[in-house]
């Protein structure tokens, strides 16, 4: 057998693979940003179900869309697909919505932007915080993610300004290394999912708009895109995680992000 063909059959058995106890393993990857959401279900859901196993790892969400069904049962994706990748064949759930928080250092005295000031923040139009605001002046320093992050495709698109990132601005790799970049830096901003805040920075108000659940659902805080998990044909017991996921499972997602059913 040619080694491509082998190459293709450890990748789909990797999907299914088995855990240390012989049961069979749910395997997700993909969006960092989703991550946390997925690793909340799967605690909750293993928690009811003792006997599942379900591995979460943040790998980005093209590798989970271009792995869903090999690798894993389930790809993460903070983005839509494209009507290439739905051609496909591809299938995909709406598990959550989430806002994307603009965070600043937590002793930055930046508290609200406009839509059209981080857009000019994010293009190198404004480079210095005393354009922007009187309380604070410096450098600005620029976080984004990687070329091909769902959450940086989203953010760019619902800000307006897709495949123009000023030069010079830190293209970090995942979620965690913008929020310690910005932590780290009292004239850094950056942006990250609302569920992933912590103490460490402050997310701002977008058009006066904080970034909360009940803004998200009435539309007033644009900057939100969707949570999905993309697969193909599904095993029984990835089916019940998924159905469980998109029915009880949304009470654990209403905690931290804006619950879909």
């Amino acid at each position: 057998m040619r080694l491509w063909a082998l190459a293709a059959i450890a990748a789909i058995l990797a999907g299914c693979g088995r855990a240390s106890d012989g049961s069979t393993a749910i395997e997700i990857g993909g969006s960092t940003s989703v991550a946390p959401a997925a690793e909340a279900l799967a605690a909750a859901y293993a928690l009811e179900h003792p006997e599942a196993r379900i591995n979460v790892n943040g790998t980005g969400s093209s590798d989970g869309i271009r792995n869903a069904g090999s690798l894993y049962q389930f790809g993460m994706s903070s983005r839509e697909l494209t009507p290439a990748e739905l051609g496909l064949g591809l299938r995909e759930s709406l598990i959550a919505i989430d806002g994307i928080a603009i965070i600043v250092n937590a002793a930055s005295p930046v508290e609200n932007l406009t839509i059209e000031q981080i857009r000019a923040i994010y293009t190198g139009e404004v480079t210095d915080w005393a354009q922007l605001s009187a309380a604070k002046s410096g450098a600005i320093a620029v976080f984004s993610r990687e070329d091909g992050s769902g959450t940086r495709g989203a953010f760019e698109e619902l800000v307006g300004f897709p495949g123009r990132l000023r030069p010079g601005a830190v293209e970090a790799p995942s979620t965690g290394a913008v929020r310690s970049g910005v932590a780290g830096n009292p004239n850094a901003i950056g942006y990250i999912s609302i569920g992933s805040v912590d103490g460490s920075v402050r997310a701002v108000s977008v058009d006066g708009q904080e970034p909360t659940t009940e803004n998200i659902l009435a539309g007033l805080y644009l900057v939100a895109r969707p949570f999905i998990l993309v697969y193909r044909d599904l095993r029984p017991e990835s089916r019940e995680f998924l159905d469980w996921a998109l029915t009880e499972g949304q009470a654990l997602i209403a905690r931290s992000w804006v619950p879909v059913n």
